[in-house]
């Protein structure tokens, strides 16, 4: 079967699902786990909603299936490595240094977040230390351990030429996803397969593969059916354990959760049969392109909530401090992405072709 080729076209509604689903984690976090966590002033009315915010992270995972499989099945190993290096690294370093800055020099000591330290900001910059045993200082860190396994599978598959095989290999990935279950053993199969959030990935690399007329239709309509099915029975999994955690048996609600996971595969579903036409609202780029420092730097904003609770009218604080990472976001889009990437790109492909 010959790998059809690659659309070049942008995917506006990729952008607005992406911006959403970074800005659903950042309320969830301000308006629902830090109040419950660190006896911060409760948002009741927003709560409500935001209290599934935590859900972007499915969404998140489901474009990095679909971006990053579109992006590396006509690319070599060195391009596809350069392009995700480049992409993650700069935005982070400057998290990873601002972060242990507030942390250190903030004397900040709260729980869950580790003490900043000049090795943990070593391993930390990495972007490897889950994968050493170390702790993030920053804790939304831990989806990029799950990122950089997936990506680790796309280079294995790119590197030996499996594109041809992909369906298989989908198949016995759900199918170990299946058996292994929820519950992490922190071995080396959990974290190369990524048991816990794999149908994320294996789903939105499906919506793709539908785009693009991989295979017949059946076939990847069957595989979707099964991962959507793993999909909610590792949320339903998550959803007791987030019960538990915040000592409210009734926080969640099964029949949300359940139209919540529906909608994004809904949604998935139709951008992958093209049926979504947002190329009239191309400023939606703009919004994609602050989603990934927007993510990672709106841990610093719920510090700030925790640490001005109960000095400033609660709902006038939630609006500045949101306002303000978004700034930062900006920010930092516009002076370390953009003026950093090609310098990057251009020193690490040097690298590699003298390794080489």
């Amino acid at each position: 079967m010959e790998v059809p080729l690659k659309s070049k076209k942008r995917y506006y509604e990729l952008d607005l699902m992406r911006f959403l689903a970074a800005f659903s984690v950042l309320m969830y976090h301000y308006t629902f786990s830090t109040p419950r966590v660190y006896n911060s002033p409760p948002f009741y009315s927003l709560d409500i909603i935001f209290r599934y915010g935590y859900l972007g992270v499915d969404a998140f995972f489901m474009i990095s299936g679909y971006v990053v499989l579109m992006s590396s099945m006509h690319k070599t190993p060195k391009d596809f490595v350069i392009s995700r290096v480049v992409r993650l690294y700069p935005t982070y370093w400057i998290i990873c240094i601002i972060t242990f800055c507030i942390l250190y020099f903030g004397h900040i000591s709260l729980p869950n977040i580790p003490h900043a330290t000049l090795k943990n900001l070593a391993y930390n910059l990495t972007m490897l230390q889950n994968f050493f045993g170390k702790e993030s200082l920053n804790p939304v860190f831990w989806t990029l351990t799950f990122e950089m396994s997936f990506y680790f599978l796309i280079l294995l598959i790119s590197a030996l030429k499996l594109w041809k095989n992909l369906l298989l290999i989908l198949i016995i990935w759900l199918l170990y996803s299946l058996i292994a279950g929820q519950h992490s053993t922190n071995s080396a199969f959990d974290y190369l397969f990524i048991p816990k959030y794999s149908c994320c990935f294996i789903s939105g690399m499906l919506f793709y593969l539908l785009r693009i007329g991989y295979a017949d239709k059946w076939k990847i309509y069957a595989l979707l059916i099964l991962s959507y099915a793993l999909n909610m029975k590792k949320d339903l999994f998550i959803l007791n354990d987030m019960n538990g955690s915040y000592h409210d048996p009734g926080a969640y609600n099964v029949y949300a959760l359940f139209m919540i996971i529906t909608f994004f595969y809904i949604f998935f579903l139709f951008s992958g049969l093209d049926k979504i036409n947002l190329s009239g609202f191309p400023f939606l780029a703009r919004l994609g392109f602050l989603t990934y420092p927007l993510y990672l730097v709106h841990p610093i904003g719920a510090e700030v909530l925790i640490i001005l609770a109960g000095k400033f009218n609660k709902t006038l604080l939630l609006i500045a401090v949101t306002l303000i990472m978004l700034w930062l976001s900006r920010l930092i889009y516009r002076y370390i992405e953009q003026p950093f990437q090609p310098f990057l790109k251009k020193k690490l492909s040097a690298l590699l072709d003298h390794l080489a």
